[in-house]
């Protein structure tokens, strides 16, 4: 997929990643996709940590992680069914917490990473062919988390999806 047009280009095409467990914090919502874009959650979300991003201490990165959780359930849509979303920055150790805002761990975990560059309205194409095509080829289950990470190039995202490889 190196290359290839999906609305987008994915670059350094998808490949499996062990990422160590590391602490995010920011605001946590149950939501789903419908609420998400008649409500413009995401950016509502966004927002609001920037009101508060001095405020985090030991940050890593300025870059934004954007952490999706999804219940296991069959036929699950999220279009009409809730998850979790939590929008945050990564921070080293916590310390320093606004008193508005939520910690959570993510635990150490295999993913499928690959880099979107394209705009983040169109990232469904990168999932639909990490879902629909890749993870089959590759011998791969989703584990119901994905994670964009989000610089100040709005036309580059980071997507790893959390994944089992199967022998």
């Amino acid at each position: 997929m190196n290359g290839e047009k999906y609305g987008g280009v994915i670059n350094l095409g998808p490949k499996i990643i062990k990422k160590d467990s590391f602490q995010l914090i920011g605001y946590h919502l149950l939501t789903n996709l419908q609420k998400i874009g008649e409500e413009h959650i995401t950016e509502n979300m966004v927002s609001r940590l920037a009101k508060i991003k001095e405020k985090i201490e030991n940050k890593v990165t300025d870059d934004i992680y954007v952490l999706q959780l999804y219940p296991f359930i069959e036929e699950f849509n999220p279009f009409e069914d809730y998850y979790h979303i939590f929008i945050g920055y990564e921070v080293q150790k916590v310390r320093g917490v606004p008193s508005e805002a939520d910690i959570y761990t993510v635990e150490e975990n295999m993913y499928v990473h690959t880099e979107f560059h394209g705009k983040r309205t169109d990232t469904y194409k990168a999932y639909d062919f990490l879902y629909n095509n890749w993870m089959e080829e590759n011998r791969c289950i989703p584990l119901g988390m994905e994670l964009e990470i989000w610089d100040n190039n709005e036309n580059h995202t980071e997507i790893c999806i959390a994944i089992n490889k199967m022998k």
